[in-house]
């Protein structure tokens, strides 16, 4: 038995493991795009819960796997195969929509197709950008926009300038990489995070006794079917209704309940996979995430009642959520927050960076997917790649030190707030470029500048979807299955994910755009994100702001809120509110309720059925995730079938 297991192990990066994790990947790239683009349903590549990534293995797992495996076992992917493909399925979902490849083509298009006399970006906006990473032609960008004869690409003017953002964007995720490569080990095995969204691929690979067939145990639990069921047939009731207006609708959410004469309001909405998620996240994390809400929104309450706290005018449409003093202190908590997470890690740093540069044979590396000393000099490189590139765009040097010191403070951030917290739906209150701006001034950075940060609008902003977080619930899930070990292949996966995902996904959107016209593709797209970035710019360089001076005391004043909480939450045991949710909580209308529920249900089975009870449930729980994205997955691909457009479950329970 032992030693069937551990071959098992030996064939987790095995080639048709690898095979398959890049046909899932390529399956996804082109799907999800083509679900943003032309279907317009349920995004599939919106979130860090990624739906998009479980809708695939769900169906190789229970579908192809099991099929393959009654027709002869052996053929059938092994529990470790089954993980490595799930992370590359995983990576590729993080790459599309929001991740990157729905975002670079509207960013460095806009600033041609939208110019007109009444905003005058072409004296304002276009002598300022760069032009060597843009697209030439006045025509080309017109048939894009609008469609060309026969559908023709002009790959002249597209190729060179997609060649330098393929530089960058191989650089930023594979420095992301190496970055979780070197964090693993202390978030992992030292601090043990809860890693909730890991919990639901691990369950459907798992195979408790080996001679229990090949359907996986997690399949014929009825459990899994009855919490699978309520956001299904939910879901699916909605979809309906878009094709047949006499079914009803179901609505997962309350009347909000308006504070201080209405100045805020706390939001009482529902999602089936959040619920689901918080079930597997610690009693005093979901409790400080619904804490620290509810006082971020009675401070939001508070400002609105004084008077506070107006908008800041040289930040971005992506900073606006909320008031500016808030953003702020939520970004000083964050800074603080990937400070802590750092200092609590220095032994296990000083263990890394020891091998790194002196290969210690006494420090065992080799339950990486990548060596120490590769995963440093990645990092290294990687940063120095994207400073000179950022440079040569026009950021001075000092602000582009400043941005990637505030961009990779946030994407970590974020990971951690995923791997500790199960935030399926999560945002960062502000952004990189915004932040910059904010704490240099436009004044400062210059017209030049200014441009080049614009041009950042491309990945550094709209963070709802982050591969890094993908690489970190990866990781676990490959550390939990026993495949790490020997398994240096797998970052040659993840880099053969990026190079296959990226040129597909941009390319279907170069040619659909080409084909259908980019404006009759995603209005969020192509409206929206095609604009936001120039209309900062303009706003900065007609107003050049001086720095906020009063945004910094906002950063200082939450970096200090947030070093007392984690100060106290070391010392007193007794506190019960984690500040994991303080940097977060300005972002977090839309999931507290659902934290609270699992909360008190979690609560509630502990105290009458004991940790049995608790753990015997966690079919359903995981059933109501599976089903949230299932649902989403399976109107998307009816709605391809039959021509529907903007078939999407957001009112239910996406996003």
């Amino acid at each position: 038995m032992q030693k069937t297991e551990d071959d098992n192990h030996r064939r987790g990066c095995s080639a048709r493991a690898l095979l398959t994790g890049l046909a899932g990947a390529l399956i996804l790239s082109l799907g999800s795009t083509w679900n943003d683009m032309m279907i317009k349903g349920s995004g599939l590549a919106t979130w860090n819960w990624t739906p998009g990534a479980i809708c695939v293995f769900f169906v190789l797992v229970f579908v192809v796997n099991t099929a393959v495996g009654r027709l002869h076992r052996p053929w059938a992917l092994t529990k470790a195969e089954l993980a490595v493909a799930y992370v590359l399925i995983l990576v590729a979902n993080t790459l599309t929509g929001r991740g990157f490849s729905s975002q670079i083509l509207p960013v460095i298009t806009g600033s041609t197709y939208y110019a007109t006399p009444e905003n005058d970006w072409g004296n304002v906006v276009q002598p300022n950008l760069p032009t060597w990473p843009l697209p030439q032609g006045r025509d080309a960008m017109w048939q894009f926009y609008e469609g060309s004869p026969g559908g023709a690409i002009p790959w002249e003017s597209w190729a060179l300038p997609l060649a330098w953002w393929g530089i960058f964007a191989l650089a930023l995720f594979l420095t992301m990489t190496c970055i979780m490569v070197i964090l693993r080990k202390q978030w992992v095995q030292y601090e043990r995070l809860a890693y909730p969204m890991v919990q639901l691929p691990l369950a459907m690979i798992d195979q408790q006794d080996a001679d229990t067939g090949v359907m996986k145990p997690l399949f014929k639990n009825w459990m899994l079917w009855v919490g699978f069921a309520i956001p299904f047939a939910m879901g699916s009731l909605n979809a309906l209704h878009n094709y047949y207006p006499v079914v009803p609708t179901v609505v997962t959410y309350l009347p909000s309940i308006p504070i201080l004469r209405g100045m805020a309001a706390i939001e009482l909405r529902i999602s089936a996979s959040m619920v689901g998620f918080s079930y597997f996240v610690p009693p005093g994390i979901a409790a400080g995430l619904c804490f620290f809400y509810l006082m971020t929104t009675v401070q939001r309450g508070l400002w609105g009642f004084m008077g506070w706290g107006t908008k800041e005018d040289a930040m971005g449409a992506y900073s606006q959520y909320t008031e500016p003093d808030i953003i702020h202190q939520a970004m000083g908590a964050m800074i603080v927050l990937v400070i802590g997470t750092l200092w609590i890690g220095r032994a296990h740093l000083k263990v890394v960076f020891r091998k790194a540069f002196t290969g210690d044979p006494g420090i065992d590396d080799s339950d990486e997917i990548l060596s120490y000393r590769m995963a440093v000099v990645g990092t290294g490189i990687g940063l120095t790649v994207m400073a000179v590139w950022l440079w040569c765009i026009g950021i001075p040097p000092p602000v582009v030190v400043l941005l990637l010191a505030s961009a990779f403070i946030i994407f970590i951030a974020i990971s951690r707030t995923v791997a500790q917290g199960g935030v399926a739906n999560m945002f960062p209150p502000t952004n990189p470029p915004d932040f910059v701006v904010s704490a240099v001034g436009s004044s400062v950075i210059g017209a030049k500048g200014m441009a080049g940060l614009s041009l950042c609008y491309a990945w550094g902003v709209d963070t709802l979807i982050l591969m890094m977080t993908a690489v970190a619930n990866g990781l676990k899930l490959l550390t939990e299955v026993g495949a790490v070990h020997r398994h240096r292949r797998m970052f040659g996966g993840i880099v053969a994910v990026i190079l296959v995902t990226l040129p597909t996904s941009i390319g279907l959107i170069l040619y659909l755009g080409y084909e259908h016209g980019a404006i009759n593709l995603s209005p969020f797209y192509f409206n929206n994100v095609s604009q936001y970035p120039f209309q900062f710019l303009q706003i900065n360089i007609d107003t050049p702001f001086a720095p906020s001076w009063i945004g910094s005391l906002h950063t200082i004043a939450g970096a200090a809120v947030m070093a007392g909480l984690m100060a106290v939450q070391h010392h007193y045991l007794w506190w019960p509110f984690h500040p994991l949710g303080y940097p977060v909580s300005c972002v977090f209308g839309g999931m507290w309720f659902s934290v609270f529920v699992a909360l008190l249900v979690k609560t509630t089975i502990l105290k009458y059925g004991g940790p049995l009870l608790l753990a015997r449930l966690r079919p359903i729980f995981l059933g109501l995730i599976l089903g949230e994205a299932s649902v989403g997955g399976f109107w998307v691909i009816v709605d391809a079938c039959t021509g529907m457009q903007s078939n999407t479950l957001r009112g239910v329970f996406f996003g």
